[in-house]
């Protein structure tokens, strides 16, 4: 999920057309899913005081927090969980209009299952979200 949201000039495919920008209210959550281990990713462009909530009511068990701070200026952090977990999540996520949801893939061709109910077409991106 790094190496495709972080890095400029990544390549990944994108549920949005175009990179969403963040405004000073909004948040960009950027969505993965970790196949090998059927866990999700969330990474957040900007803290989000509700969002975070609604993560730390899963069972302990079933969510961490990832950060790994790359220099003194810049850090990536992620929020995984439990891939049972995901619709539900998604559905409180879409109850906040300074929200936004964008979901990245590596490939066309691997589109996971889990993101297939949400009928999402992807686009193709290189460079920095």
């Amino acid at each position: 999920m790094m190496s495709m949201c972080f890095w400029r000039n990544s390549h990944y495919w994108s549920s949005s057309p175009c990179p969403i920008k963040q405004s000073d209210s909004g948040v960009v959550i950027r969505v993965a899913y970790f196949q090998q281990v059927n866990w999700v990713g969330f990474n957040f462009c900007k803290y989000h005081a509700e969002a975070v909530r609604i993560f730390k009511t899963l069972p302990v068990d079933a969510r961490f927090f990832y950060e790994m701070k790359l220099n003194s200026h810049a850090a990536f952090k992620v929020w995984c969980i439990d891939g049972k977990y995901f619709e539900k999540l998604i559905g409180q996520l879409k109850n906040y209009p300074d929200i936004s949801i964008e979901f990245i893939i590596s490939s066309l061709k691997q589109v996971p299952e889990i993101f297939q109910p949400l009928n999402l077409t992807f686009y193709e991106r290189s460079g920095q979200c």
